[in-house]
């Protein structure tokens, strides 16, 4: 495991947002008040593997050229377009004037700086007065919904004081999110101006000292104060005390005695504690991996994985030395791997879902369905 590097130096998103508020954290900052000074004092974290992917994806986007992607990040940026595209047709923005990849600005009187937010596109209709704001997830995790979204809603309502706009279609464009390729809103002038009074209090807010720290799902998800923020480790010691009860009582009484909405937010800590404990253990193991003594009663193991550098080679190896009946008998139909091999056939098969129902069809006689235990899934962010 490679740790990220940690640095005091500015980054480009800081230097772009003059190190003042920006709309790409408001979902957080807003959650929790005092987040914003609280990070402020500790190192930054580089880029991720998956925040450069984003960077990919969107220039791409915005130059409308897929053709330097890799294969995944390219399908992704097609979605966002199919998306986009779809948003167009539905909500009648034929012919609208588009502006992709733009940082605006929120003022005071003498024109200073207050706050800004980059916006990956919009649509302008200037007879209408309407817009139309798109916001890309390229990544996996969630955005919080665009009900509740501050980036998507604060961008929208600057960008409405800016048009006079007396309509904003607010959209959120997320490829790998398991129910929908995009959520809607849209927002009347009144709302939006409402949105902006908001957005424009929570921002002076913010950048006071001392503010409370509340903890919670979205503002502690990627939160790099996590380690040092009293009010989140009394949560996770909480936790742990809560873990103890569960073992001691055997049984669900404890689990009964909650709401609903207590057993949800319990199950969501659980999982964050699971987590962490993972990314702990992963730094003891690189601990050991520098010096075998540091971690007394543990000795570093490693699985030996085998692996076949040529298959067409070893089934005529194996085809030659043991026969065709213990060929068959040892090969393993992988039905993942023939749906995405039909997949790759775009003219028979142009989604991946309809590769999947064809390896169906054919297989109906020999394919079975067992259900797996069950588990909880998060329905939505919230």
């Amino acid at each position: 495991m490679r740790r990220k590097r940690r640095t005091f130096k500015p980054n480009a998103h800081d230097i772009e947002a003059e190190f003042l508020p920006s709309a790409s954290g408001f979902d957080s900052e807003f959650r929790c008040l005092g987040k914003r000074a609280l990070c402020a004092r500790l190192p930054k974290e580089e880029d991720s593997a998956i925040q450069a992917r984003g960077h990919r994806i969107h220039e791409a986007l915005k130059e409308s050229d897929l053709s330097g992607l890799p294969e995944s990040e390219e399908r992704t940026a097609s979605r966002i377009m199919y998306g986009e595209a779809k948003l167009v047709h539905d909500y009648d923005f034929e012919g609208a004037h588009v502006t992709f990849e733009e940082r605006i600005w929120d003022t005071d009187e003498d024109f200073n700086h207050l706050w800004s937010a980059r916006i990956d596109s919009h649509h302008w209709q200037p007879n209408e007065r309407r817009l139309l704001v798109p916001d890309y997830k390229s990544g996996w995790a969630l955005p919080p919904p665009i009900e509740i979204n501050w980036q998507v809603r604060s961008s929208a309502a600057l960008l409405a004081e800016r048009y006079d706009a007396l309509e904003a279609v607010c959209a959120l464009v997320h490829p790998h999110h398991a129910d929908s390729l995009y959520e809607v809103a849209v927002f009347t002038r009144q709302d939006l101006q409402a949105i902006l009074d908001t957005t424009r209090q929570n921002v002076q807010v913010i950048q006071q000292p001392n503010n409370p720290r509340t903890p919670g799902g979205i503002q502690c998800q990627w939160c790099v104060a996590k380690r040092v923020c009293p009010e989140y480790k009394a949560l996770q010691a909480q936790t742990e005390q809560e873990i103890a009860d569960e073992i001691e009582d055997y049984g669900f009484t404890a689990l009964i005695r909650r709401t609903p909405k207590q057993r949800g937010d319990h199950v969501r800590r659980l999982k964050e504690y699971m987590a962490n404990a993972k990314a702990l253990i992963d730094q003891y193991v690189e601990l050991a991996i520098k010096n075998d003594d540091a971690v007394d009663g543990y000795t570093l193991a490693r699985k030996m994985t085998r692996s076949i550098t040529n298959e067409a080679q070893a089934l005529e190896i194996v085809r030659r030395s043991f026969g065709d009946d213990v060929l068959y008998e040892a090969l393993h139909l992988s039905l993942v791997d023939l749906e995405k091999l039909l997949a790759k056939n775009k003219k028979a098969y142009p989604t991946a879902k309809e590769a999947k129902a064809a390896v169906q069809r054919a297989l109906s006689p020999v394919l079975r369905f067992t259900k797996s235990e069950s588990y909880l899934r998060e329905a939505r962010s919230i």
